[in-house]
């Protein structure tokens, strides 16, 4: 069980925002080949573990498009291989497209990664992901902070006796 606020604004703080067309290439019949936008990757680690993700395209007027991609969590273990740390995905989620997507990832390190991945047949792609600055207290957290409330109880208790 988790603890948050999630409908206070004051609680959300944008923390990446790009624009991004991938490359069109005019073909002699007058048609245009698409290069997929390639897996694009936050240039920074995040240690707030709940985000919402936003993503946009062009979307031809005769498609109706719903899929926007996948959000992927990656830590580094520590691992060295060929003299570069490791990075591993941990969770992937998929995003659906003209939605605020809630994305909740476990806290198993102190920060993390995040890459976004859109459809190979995307045009272009608007991404925005805000990170949760609110509480976030976890079951574990919880029921610890209760025990401090017990012990420190007692300890009250025994003091006064």
């Amino acid at each position: 069980m988790r603890v948050v606020e999630l409908s206070n604004s004051d609680n959300w703080q944008s923390v990446y925002f790009t624009d991004i067309a991938a490359m069109q290439v005019p073909m002699q019949d007058g048609s245009q080949l698409i290069n997929p936008i390639p897996e694009i990757v936050i240039p920074f680690l995040l240690d707030k573990f709940i985000l919402a993700v936003s993503i946009t395209t062009d979307v031809p007027s005769s498609s109706t498009w719903r899929f926007a991609g996948y959000i992927n969590q990656k830590i580094s273990a520590g691992l060295v291989v060929g003299g570069n740390q490791d990075v591993t995905s941990v969770k992937s989620q998929p995003l659906f497209l003209d939605q605020i997507n809630l994305i909740f990832f476990n806290k198993i390190s102190t920060s993390y990664g995040v890459s976004v991945k859109v459809p190979r047949w995307f045009p272009r792609a608007v991404v925005t992901i805000w990170e949760y600055t609110g509480v976030d207290d976890t079951t574990q957290e919880i029921l610890v902070t209760q025990e401090f409330a017990n012990i420190n109880f007692k300890l009250d208790q025994l003091l006064n006796s």
